[in-house]
Parts: structure tokens; C-alpha cells; sequence
């Protein structure tokens, strides 16, 4: 069976695991399609179709958006030709999409097919009620964009990253037989992580997009608190975010700031370094008093148990799924800085509560949240054969 695998733009830093998703799929993978043009790499090695409008087209409905005198940017009739054809060709079995948003924007190319199209979900597409995170803080979602959503055709089936995310969509009515929940993968280290020593300082990371609902104005917040208390360390915060510039005053204001690194965005490589180099890992997670948005997976939370970090944070969204307290790690109250200063002082003090919750995180990620784990679950659901299993019949 042939896949079309659609997504908006697969080169961003922050879609890691999109990329690691196609490698997974590549053998199946026959259309690789984006709005975006795929790096050269990507091009060459599948066969791409760019998904754009025509400069007059795209021009007049920037205008119109601009205008108010509509609330979203349709799929242009040259992005829809260009989709509708690619989905058309007969190696063409099956459509994989990313973001429920992109999905309902190409509506009517699934409705003039037959074949069975995957609507991965993933958080912002499925927070209803999203707010934009500059001012005026508008809604991010268009009013008819849910409505959108609950027309799609009865070939799109959905796939959530989460429970939390699948009680989302079936929360608006999505048919909970429409809805299949497999979690994200990660990269596994094979061996068990090394022991926690003492040190004279630990190193907590905090690395993801620097947005509400992970809460990284908090996390100084919680780690000037934590070094008022006793804690000796620093913070290194990768990513960046609409919070930049307040994570920059924060540190600027901060009697600790010469123990607070604001890097900006990384690469996946200088992302592993990071976590090699950590005691702690620690984020906190959180409604978004803006965007109304909740973790609905945390790619990077999952990544901190694979390499054996202990993970501090906001018992929130999907945190839960990936977290029992007290096991891998300590979920505070959302909001609470004197809790997560705490939670991160007692873990600095102690390397053998570090090495008991970190061995238990990475145990955890083994069992769920492997690549080879998430790509059998990802083939059993489009019903793909498993090169690794040539023996299994299809969809075993």
C-alpha cells in the first residue's frame, strides 16, 4: 500500500518528530507533500508535490483575511488541484495528514475520494477555544473552523497523540470509533542510565518552545525560589517561543542570572548534549492563561525519561499519561512556584532519589514511548506491512 503524507511545513526545529515519523514510514511513503517545500534532502529521496497558490490568488486572499471581510485562508484552487491529483494517483492507497486544521482546510479533496484518509492530531488543532499569543489576543481558530472539523467525510479517521487529546475531539462530537490514540516515539538509549552522583551544582534543563502552556516564565520564577532556598545549580532553557522576551526580562531581573543560559532554538543533536549534561529536567505545564492551550503529548518531556532525567512539572494536559508522581518524577499544582522550587531543591540533594526516578522514567519510556513501539502501532492502524516483521501477515 502506497501513503500520501501530508504536512504544513516538516522542516521546522520544533517538528523533529514529524521527520522522524517519515523515516519510519519511508518504505510506504510514495507522495510526500507540504505547503512548505521540503528540504532538497527530502526531495530527492521522495517524490514531493508543493501545495501553493498562485501569486494573484494568494495575494487576494491575504487581502480579504486582512480586510475582515473573511476569517481564514481557504486552500486556493491551484493547492487543492495540486492535492486532489496527487491523492488521485493510483500508487496512492491512503492519506496520512498532520493537524486536524490542515485537514479541514483540504476538505474537499477527501470528499472526492474514497480512500481512507488519517487525520493526526497533536494539541493547537484541537484546542478549541486557542487564542493567538500576541495582542489583541484574538482567537487563533476561525468561527466556523470546529463545524469544519465535524463535516469531515466518513473515509477521515482520526489518530491522537493522547488521551487527553482523543477526549478532545470527542468532546465536539468526533465518534469515539472514528478515534485512535497512539502516542509519539523517541529515540531509546539501550543501555540503563548511570547513576546519579553529588555534585557541587546541577544542571536543570528546561528545552521546548517557550509558550504559556509550558510555563518557562514560571520555571525561573521557581528556580530564583528554589536558589533562595538552598539550591545550588543553574537553568539552561532551549527553545524559543512568543515568551522570549518576557523569559529575557525575567532573567535579566534575576539576582540569579549569571546561573540562568537562554539559548533559543536547537537542533536535535545540541538537544541530546543538553539532556547528557542535566541532573534535572523540568518544564511547567499548565492551562496557557492565554492561548487556552494544554500539553497534549510533551515530545521533550518523554525524551528527558529516555535519557534517565527525572522531570519536574505541572500536573496538566497530558503530564499524567507520561508521569506517575512519585515515580518518575514530581507533578506540582499548576501555578504553584513554591511547590516546583521545592520539588526542584529535594531532587538537587538528592542523587539517589534522582537515579531511582530517572531508571524508572527510562523503563517507562522503553515499554510506551519507543520508535519501533510507535511505528508497529502506526502500521497496524493503516493496516501496513512491517519490514521488520516479514514474516508477520499485513496488519499483524
Amino acid at each position: 500500500m502506497g501513503l500520501l503524507y501530508l504536512g504544513i511545513d516538516i522542516n521546522l526545529p520544533s517538528v523533529l518528530w514529524m521527520r522522524r515519523m517519515l523515516e519510519g514510514l519511508s518504505d510506504q511513503v510514495v507522495v510526500l507533500a507540504a505547503e512548505v517545500p521540503p528540504k532538497a534532502e527530502l526531495q530527492q529521496r521522495f517524490s514531493t508535490v508543493v501545495l501553493e497558490d498562485g501569486w494573484l490568488e494568494a495575494k487576494l486572499w491575504r487581502l480579504l483575511f486582512r480586510c475582515r471581510c473573511i476569517d481564514r485562508l481557504p486552500a486556493g484552487r491551484r493547492a487543492l488541484s495540486t492535492l486532489r491529483s496527487a491523492v488521485a494517483r493510483p500508487e496512492v492507497d491512503q492519506v496520512l495528514v498532520h493537524y486536524a486544521n490542515l485537514a479541514a482546510k483540504y476538505s474537499a479533496v477527501w470528499q472526492h475520494t474514497k480512500k481512507p484518509v488519517w487525520v493526526h492530531c497533536h494539541g493547537y488543532d484541537v484546542t478549541w477555544d486557542l487564542r493567538q499569543a500576541e495582542p489583541p489576543h484574538g482567537p487563533e481558530h476561525d468561527r466556523s473552523y470546529v463545524q469544519r472539523v465535524l463535516a469531515l467525510p466518513a473515509n477521515v479517521r482520526f489518530i491522537a497523540n493522547s488521551a487527553s487529546t482523543a477526549r478532545r475531539l470527542q468532546d465536539i462530537g468526533i465518534d469515539a470509533r472514528r478515534v485512535h490514540i497512539k502516542y509519539l516515539g523517541v529515540p531509546l538509549p539501550s543501555q540503563p542510565p548511570s547513576p546519579h552522583r553529588s555534585v557541587d551544582q546541577v544542571e536543570i534543563l528546561y528545552l521546548g518552545r517557550l509558550i504559556d502552556c509550558k510555563g518557562p516564565d514560571l520555571v525561573i520564577q521557581a528556580f530564583d525560589r528554589a536558589v533562595a532556598l538552598g539550591l545550588r545549580g543553574r537553568l539552561v532553557m532551549a527553545g524559543d517561543g512568543p515568551l522570549r522576551q518576557r523569559c529575557e526580562d525575567l532573567r535579566q531581573r534575576s539576582p540569579n542570572r549569571q546561573q540562568i543560559e537562554l539559548l533559543g532554538a536547537v537542533d536535535g543533536a545540541t538537544g541530546e548534549t543538553l539532556r547528557q549534561r542535566a541532573h534535572i529536567f523540568t518544564a511547567h505545564n499548565q492551562l496557557g492563561p492565554t492561548s487556552r492551550q494544554e500539553e497534549a503529548f510533551g515530545v521533550s518531556i518523554v525524551e528527558a525519561m529516555a535519557a534517565g532525567l527525572p522531570v519536574v512539572s505541572g500536573n496538566n494536559g497530558s503530564l499524567p499519561e507520561l508521569i506517575d508522581d512519585g515515580e518518575h518524577g514530581v507533578l506540582v499544582p499548576p501555578g504553584d512556584v513554591e511547590a516546583h522550587a521545592r520539588a526542584l531543591l529535594r531532587l538537587a540533594g538528592d542523587p539517589k532519589l534522582r537515579s531511582r526516578m530517572g531508571l524508572a522514567g527510562w523503563q517507562r519510556a522503553r515499554r510506551l514511548f519507543s520508535l519501533d513501539g510507535e511505528m508497529d502501532a502506526l502500521r497496524r492502524l493503516l493496516d501496513l506491512p512491517n519490514p521488520t516483521k516479514p514474516n508477520d501477515s499485513k496488519g499483524s
